[in-house]
């Protein structure tokens, strides 16, 4: 297992982190902000390379964005780096759009991938009279989906066969979604006979794969987060003339965190490393999520009262981890996979 983060990837992570520490307001999340994402925000990101960052010509691999992400759900960010990173490889593919993808490496216009629920009815693709294609269904939750000029659908043809079509924003129907995470966009797409601008057959198993293993790698940040907080608290909260870092039982719960921080940090980093081993991809998302979930609990019972307050960053935190447990799939959805794809 290649898990050594080496000097470029360091040299990435702490570039992307000074970066997002000067561009990201946590303050905008409690203000009920229309988009949480900034103008020019997606641009600045561009600049650095990240939207193209898994491009051939840019070198970039599925180790290499996970390590950004972590670096997302770590600051809280709303930018929809990893879901335009994986549009953006995609685009390049033969039967497909790599002028669009160009645009999107720019930031010229915003591409996000817009998939059914694992749980859900699937996307339906059907020809038109005039040889189009036509998508029908729905995507729930589509993050970053709020800005977005195009969506790359994943849908099945109605002789079993997957395709990837790329769908006008104007031709779908997109509603704002409240949820439980206050500090990313997300909207649901309904699509209605959409018509597909270009489309190709295409395995959406493996996109559908790498966006619940970023997911994954971006809870994973959060919980990091989440567990730096709560360490600092436990050695300046005082309770019975002591700090209550030195009761052994939150010692415990701090040790707790910490090993199912580094559990999740091993098993995700080394499923990035090949994103197409499925049964690798899907042990890493769901043992990791309920890690970081148990995380965040756990954060939040030993910070007590103040851990429940509006003004406490804590519970921006524990919002983003729940939603990144549900989105993509649950564990229990990549239990059942991983049952599926070894018996």
């Amino acid at each position: 297992m290649a898990l050594i983060v080496s000097e470029e990837q360091e040299v990435l992570v702490e570039a992307v982190r000074g970066w997002l520490a000067d561009r990201t307001d946590l303050a905008r999340p409690r203000a009920d902000e229309p988009h949480l994402l900034a103008p020019g925000e997606l641009a600045s990101a561009a600049e650095l390379g990240l939207i193209g960052l898994l491009r051939e010509d840019s070198g970039g691999t599925h180790a290499d964005l996970a390590l950004v992400v972590e670096e997302l759900g770590r600051a809280g960010s709303p930018l929809p780096v990893a879901q335009a990173a994986l549009a953006c490889r995609l685009l390049d593919e033969p039967g497909l759009d790599p002028a669009l993808a160009d645009r999107l490496a720019e930031a010229e216009t915003l591409v996000v991938p817009a998939l059914p629920d694992p749980d859900g009815a699937p996307v339906s693709a059907a020809g038109g009279a005039d040889g189009t294609l036509l998508l029908t269904g729905r995507a729930p939750f589509v993050v970053g989906g709020a800005t977005a000029g195009y969506y790359l659908v994943a849908a099945v043809r109605a002789d079993g066969s997957p395709v990837l079509a790329l769908v006008a924003a104007e031709d779908c129907v997109r509603t704002a979604r409240t949820g439980i995470d206050l500090t990313r966009d997300l909207v649901s797409v309904e699509l209605a006979e959409a018509p597909a601008a270009v489309w190709k057959e295409a395995d959406t198993a493996f996109l559908e794969d790498v966006t619940a293993l970023h997911h994954a790698a971006d809870a994973l940040g959060a919980a990091d987060r989440l567990l730096g907080m709560t360490v600092r608290y436990v050695k300046e909260r005082q309770q019975f003339g002591r700090v209550i870092g030195g009761f052994q039982a939150v010692k415990h719960h701090c040790a707790n965190m910490a090993l199912d921080v580094e559990t999740a940090r091993v098993v995700v980093r080394d499923a990035a490393e090949n994103p197409g081993d499925r049964v690798k991809v899907a042990s890493a998302v769901s043992s990791a999520k309920e890690a970081c979930s148990r995380v965040a609990g756990t954060a939040l019972q030993l910070h007590g009262g103040m851990g429940f307050t509006w003004e406490h960053d804590l519970h921006l935190f524990l919002r983003r981890i729940k939603a990144d447990e549900l989105l993509g799939g649950t564990p229990r959805a990549h239990r059942a996979r991983l049952a599926d794809l070894t018996v």
